[in-house]
């Protein structure tokens, strides 16, 4: 095994490797400061535990004074500031390990792993008893991916303290790792008992017991840890998840809408979608479709996700949006191209409805078929422009015959078509239109859009006269 760039004690380490069970030998450091009381205060910042009533336990005959003011500094934010006090106390005390092991910690924190094992030699040359030092050793291998060295560091450290709960909890955290959640689930339950209230062991003991199957106490746990940090967005999210996992999913959407109160993310936004929909919540769904197209705007399946649901709210001008941005982002996706244009032709927009069932394809043939009758939109026998006139004015004439609106006027068509190489039509633009009859300017349009035209570029300008209604007279008895 390679050398540990933190060095255990070698008779500590013997006993660890022999019997992690083994009864501690010792808990006071040489000094006779009562480490263990130092630890647990410790771990009440770092595991999130309740709050001490008195530190005077802690303190031993020699450096007493020492010992508190690191205390008092261990519960500062790890900051520049927190750095400089520490450092100022190991200039103060330049014989006492602890304004070493307070820098070690703050470099840990800020991911500075070589420097915090430069500082963790220095405490344990000042003081080789005091094996606060081999716990910080533990976290510095553990970050370092040093998985095997942590867990002999963490070994080594129960053995002078059986029950501590940060070494307790990082040997549930490797286990994790090495995929046995069932000593994870037994290691972080003995942390909470040594260590009352902490939310890193609840949090731990509610994600393994929900891995194990305990749904129950999953929620039990998670909820306890949610709890004790209210303003932890991963703990919300995992008590969203085992409360889903036990059948609550209302209380599920709960969770998650917490959890983005605190951080959105993406996870988050789908996770509440997940518990909306077996919630059967529509508002919620829909929320949580918005967020993520907010941010996924270039993902089509999320525009589509929120169509269907503004559709299912009877929002059509929302579910319109939706799909144009679907289809702007995918103008392959036939799905929403047929959706649209449903959307559109129910709201008389027939022109721009034909445009999406032609460019949904097979998905839109019955649709397509069913408007290209109703416009009487089919093959012109002719590339004569004279012969393409006569006969489209005569559909125009029929599509308006079989849907006379009771507000249509008598007016003019205007219709420009440039031609383009073959003789197709290229664009079909409306230059005047009094009549405003939306069929009978459809027809016009998807007419002269199919006809083929003389072999030579050029634009051709089609006038249609459009005629007012025919109102029946009521007939006398």
């Amino acid at each position: 095994m390679r050398r540990s760039r933190v060095a255990i004690w070698p008779i500590a380490l013997a006993a660890a490797a022999a019997c992690a069970g083994a009864q501690p030998e010792r808990k006071a450091a040489a000094s006779g400061t009562d480490l263990v009381s130092v630890s647990r205060e410790m771990a009440r910042v770092d595991l999130g535990g309740p709050p001490s009533a008195a530190r005077a336990e802690a303190e031993g005959p020699a450096g007493s004074e020492v010992v508190e003011r690191f205390l008092s500094l261990y519960a500062l934010p790890r900051d520049e500031a927190a750095w400089g006090a520490y450092k100022a106390l190991a200039h103060d005390s330049p014989k006492l390990p602890w304004g070493s092991l307070g820098m070690a910690r703050v470099y840990i924190s800020w991911g500075t792993l070589d420097q915090a094992e430069a500082e963790l030699r220095r405490a344990r040359d000042a003081d080789p008893s005091n094996w606060i030092s081999l716990l910080l050793g533990a976290w510095t291998e553990e970050r370092a991916g040093r998985v095997a060295d942590a867990r002999l560091h963490y070994l080594a450290v129960l053995n002078v303290d059986g029950e501590n709960p940060e070494a307790l909890l990082g040997l549930a955290r490797i286990s994790v790792l090495q995929g046995n959640v069932e000593a994870a689930y037994d290691l972080a339950r003995r942390s909470l008992d040594a260590l009352p209230g902490q939310t890193a062991a609840l949090r731990l003991l509610g994600e393994t017991a929900g891995a194990l199957g305990l749904k129950g106490e999953a929620v039990e746990h998670l909820a306890g840890a949610a709890a004790s940090s209210p303003r932890d967005a991963g703990i919300r999210a995992g008590l969203a998840r085992a409360r889903l996992a036990n059948g609550d999913a209302k209380g599920a959407v709960a969770e998650w809408k917490a959890a983005l109160a605190l951080e959105e993310t993406r996870e988050g936004m789908r996770g509440l979608l997940d518990a909306a929909t077996q919630a059967g919540d529509l508002d919620s769904q829909l929320a949580a479709a918005l967020g993520i197209a907010r941010l996924e705007p270039g993902v089509a399946e999320n525009w589509r996700r929120l169509a269907a649901l503004r559709l299912a709210e009877r929002d059509e001008e929302g579910a319109e949006g939706a799909l144009r941005r679907a289809v702007d982002r995918d103008p392959r996706d036939s799905e929403s191209r047929l959706a649209l244009g449903r959307i559109l032709l129910g709201r008389g927009q027939v022109l721009l409805a034909m445009e999406q069932f032609r460019a949904a394809g097979e998905a839109a043939r019955a649709e397509r078929a069913a408007l290209e009758r109703r416009l009487l939109v089919s093959a012109i026998p002719s590339t004569d422009p004279a012969q393409i006139q006569r006969i489209v004015a005569g559909r125009l004439d029929r599509v308006q015959r079989e849907d006379p609106a009771a507000t249509r006027s008598p007016g003019i068509l205007v219709m420009r078509v440039a031609v383009v190489p073959g003789g197709e039509a290229g664009e079909v633009a409306v230059v005047e239109d009094t009549a405003r009859d939306e069929w009978v300017r459809a027809s016009a349009y998807w007419n002269l859009k199919n006809a083929t035209y003389p072999n030579k570029t050029g634009h051709l300008t089609f006038r249609f006269a459009v005629s007012a209604p025919k109102v029946a007279k009521a007939s006398k008895d």
